[in-house]
C-alpha cells in the first residue's frame, strides 16, 4: 500500500501507509466552512483528464502548520495534507496528451499531495524539466502565488517602496520586484538571517526593525515615508508598521496570512486615503489563478526565481515529525522546509 504523510490529529502527524479512511473528500459546503478544495484522490485508476503520480518532494507551507496545530481546521481527521510538491507522473487517463509516464510536474490540486499515490486533473499540473539538480529547487506553488500577487501590485516608475517581512514568501516576492523602476526599495523584518537573505534575493535596502537602529532609521524618515507598502508578516506589528509608513493615497498590499483578529488604524488610513488590497490567490477567484502556474515555471528557467538560498531545512518523510516541529518552532536561520518522498532527490 503506498505510503503517505497524514495528520491524524491536531499536534500529531505520521508517514505511514495509507487507508481508504485517509482518502476523505469533503462536501462542497465543509469545503466553504474549512477554507479548502480537495480535487485529488489517492485509490483507483486515473480516470479521463487525470494523471495519477508519486510525489518525490513535498515542501511545508503555513497552510500545513497551522492544521497541524489546530489553527485551521479540517472537517475529519485524520487527512493527508500538502498543496505544495513535485511529482512524477505514474499513469495517464485517456485524454491526457502534454503528460507521459516518468514525467516530473507541478500540479495544482490544493491539499492531498504529500502521498506517493496521488490522482487528480491533469488540466492544472504543468510539466517540470526532465533535469532537476534538486526537487527542493522546484517547488512552483508559492512563487505561482507571489505572480498571481504582481497582477495586482501596482508600482509605478519612481515609487517609494516598502516590503515588511522577509520570510519565505516575502523573499521571494523581493526577487520578483527588485528589478522594478523604482526611486526606494526597503526590506524590513526582525531577524538577522532574514535581512542577510534579503540583501542577497536583492533588496536595495534592508532595516531590522528588531533593534533600536531599526526603530531609529524609520523616525529619521518620518511617518507616511513610502508610495506603496508590501506587508508580507502576517502580524499585528506588520500591519501597524505598514499604516504608519503609508503615505498620502498609497496603497497597503495585504500578502502576510494574518490568521486571528488584527486592529486598523483607521483614522490615519482616512486622513491619508489609504488604499487596502488583499493580493492572495483568493483575489483571482474566477480568473482561475493556476493560469500562472505556466509562467512561473518560465521564470524559474529563467531565473527570477531561485529557491537555492530560500530551503533552509531538508528532511526524509520518515523524519516528518522533526520537519514539522521546526516547521512550527521557526528558529532563526530557518526559511523554508522540504521533505523528500523519495530517495532519489533531483531527476
Amino acid at each position: 500500500m503506498p505510503k503517505s504523510v497524514i495528520i491524524e490529529r491536531v499536534g500529531e502527524i505520521s508517514w505511514r501507509e495509507m487507508t481508504h479512511a485517509d482518502d476523505y473528500q469533503p462536501t462542497r459546503q465543509e469545503e466553504i466552512d474549512h477554507g479548502t478544495r480537495v480535487v485529488t484522490h489517492h485509490f483507483g485508476d486515473p480516470g479521463p483528464g487525470e494523471i495519477e503520480t508519486r510525489a518525490v518532494c513535498g515542501a511545508v507551507c503555513t497552510h500545513e502548520v497551522s492544521l497541524f496545530k489546530g489553527d485551521l481546521t479540517h472537517p475529519v481527521y485524520p487527512m493527508i495534507p500538502g498543496h505544495e510538491a513535485v511529482h512524477q507522473v505514474t499513469r495517464v487517463g485517456k485524454g491526457v496528451t502534454h503528460l507521459k509516464e516518468g514525467d516530473y510536474c507541478a500540479a495544482c490540486w490544493y491539499m492531498g499531495q504529500w502521498s506517493e499515490k496521488v490522482i487528480g486533473p491533469a488540466d492544472v499540473a504543468h510539466k517540470l524539466p526532465d533535469r532537476m539538480d534538486d526537487f527542493a529547487n522546484w517547488i512552483i506553488e508559492p512563487a505561482a502565488s507571489i505572480v498571481n500577487a504582481g497582477q495586482y501590485i501596482d508600482i509605478k516608475p519612481g515609487m517609494r517602496v516598502l516590503l515588511i517581512g522577509a520570510g519565505f514568501m516575502g523573499l521571494m516576492m523581493t526577487q520578483l520586484i527588485h528589478g522594478y523602476p523604482m526611486a526606494e526599495f526597503v526590506c524590513a523584518d526582525i531577524k538577522p538571517s532574514s535581512i542577510a537573505l534579503a540583501k542577497t534575493c536583492g533588496a536595495w535596502e534592508t532595516v531590522n526593525t528588531g533593534t533600536p537602529e531599526g526603530i531609529e532609521h524609520f523616525k529619521r524618515l518620518g511617518t507616511g515615508h513610502f508610495d506603496a507598502v508590501i506587508e508580507c508578516t502576517g502580524t499585528q506589528g506588520g500591519l501597524d508598521l505598514a499604516v504608519d509608513q503609508c503615505g498620502m493615497a498609497g496603497s497597503i498590499y495585504l500578502f502576510g496570512w494574518h490568521r486571528t483578529p488584527r486592529t486598523l488604524d483607521f483614522k490615519l488610513g482616512h486622513l491619508r486615503g489609504q488604499k487596502f488590497l488583499h493580493v492572495s490567490p483568493a483575489t483571482d477567484t474566477g480568473r482561475v489563478y493556476e493560469r500562472y502556474w505556466p509562467i512561473t515555471i518560465d521564470m524559474f528557467k529563467s531565473g527570477v526565481f531561485d529557491l537555492r538560498p530560500l530551503i533552509s531545512h531538508k528532511y526524509e518523510a520518515a523524519d516528518i515529525k522533526t520537519c514539522m516541529a521546526d516547521s512550527v518552532t521557526r528558529k532563526d536561520g530557518f526559511v523554508k522546509s522540504v521533505f523528500y518522498l523519495s530517495e532519489q532527490h533531483g531527476s
